[in-house]
């Protein structure tokens, strides 16, 4: 099956200003970053914040331009696209943010705002719009009636199917979710996810799911990307990471997950420290401050990602570590 979504090497540095008279400082946000996702499969992004999840979110749909790096919708290069090529590649990749209220239009009705992308990128007329919208409504759980309201007048999880409407409005390739559940109560999370699970399966869309909450992650992704300072530190399949963690910070990370029935054989794992300043990030790897296997290697060489147990991992000591 052919990728929907291609990223090589995907870097994202930002200038910041130091004060007068201090040269401008480099921030790594995105730091080589490399993926392919597939028609109807679902890649979670995951880490703690200021690792570059929605970096990563605004360059794979076009809000910003990448540094370096190749990116690839449905096979198309994105770097030195035409314009018209550029609009194109936008209507195949669609985002939903984590915000549904932020996200909406408060002074548009419901109905106009899911019209929108098909007045911008189709020649529809206005009753073949409608007709579009009330059924994409009826998919995501929205009732007739609702067409002529206004956002203020949902529930937060009402908002976000509005908002998942939207975006699946053009049938994109690319789906890209920021958060999309973290805004709402635990009792609207599952039927949000399992809407987008159940469009998923209707359009054969490729979702790219970032998220802090690794409860939710394993529920929805075939692939998880661990990302840690910028750059992944541990990728591959959903069940063997969950199973066998392979990376400190992987282990760290699923250790600190609530859990109804914990499991006593699996020891909490506690991280010290705080994630590095990123105008000053440590040199070799990146974590290694944090890591209670860190060794002299670890200070001044960085890991770069290696096959190891069907995974991607980048840590010089990951053999040793898992016997």
């Amino acid at each position: 099956m052919s990728a929907v979504l291609t990223a090589r090497e995907l870097t994202r540095h930002y200038e910041v200003s130091r004060g007068l008279f201090k040269p401008s400082a480099l921030v790594r946000a995105l730091n080589g970053v490399s993926f392919e996702l597939e028609a109807g499969r679902t890649l979670a992004v995951v880490g703690e914040s200021g690792c570059g999840k929605s970096t990563l979110a605004r360059a794979l749909t076009l809000i910003e331009e990448p540094s370096s790096g190749s990116l690839q919708i449905a096979g198309r290069e994105v770097a030195g696209a035409s314009k018209d090529e550029r609009k194109q590649l936008r209507r195949d990749v669609q985002m939903v943010f984590q915000n549904p209220y932020a996200s909406l239009n408060p002074r548009q009705k419901v109905g106009d705002q899911l019209a929108e992308p098909l007045v911008i990128n189709t020649g529809l007329s206005r009753v073949e719009r409608r007709e579009q919208v009330q059924a994409m409504m009826q998919q995501v759980g929205l009732r007739p009636e609702h067409y002529q309201r206004y956002p203020h007048m949902f529930s937060g999880g009402q908002r976000q199917r509005i908002a998942l409407a939207r975006a699946m409005m053009l049938n994109p390739k690319v789906l890209v979710a920021d958060e999309p559940t973290s805004a709402l109560d635990v009792s609207i999370q599952a039927q949000v996810l399992n809407l987008f699970m159940d469009l998923q399966e209707r359009y054969n869309t490729g979702y790219v799911f970032i998220s802090h909450n690794l409860a939710v992650v394993r529920h929805v992704a075939n692939d998880v990307l661990v990302m840690y300072l910028g750059r992944p530190v541990e990728m591959g399949p959903s069940e063997l990471i969950y199973e066998r963690p392979l990376h400190p910070y992987t282990k760290a990370l699923l250790s600190a997950t609530p859990a109804i029935h914990p499991d006593p054989s699996k020891p909490k794992i506690k991280i010290a420290g705080e994630l590095p300043n990123p105008l000053d990030p440590p040199s070799g790897c990146a974590f290694h401050k944090r890591c209670p296997y860190a060794t002299e290697r670890c200070k001044v060489e960085e890991p770069v990602l290696r096959l190891i147990d069907a995974r991607q991992v980048a840590c010089h000591n990951v053999e040793s570590i898992n016997g």
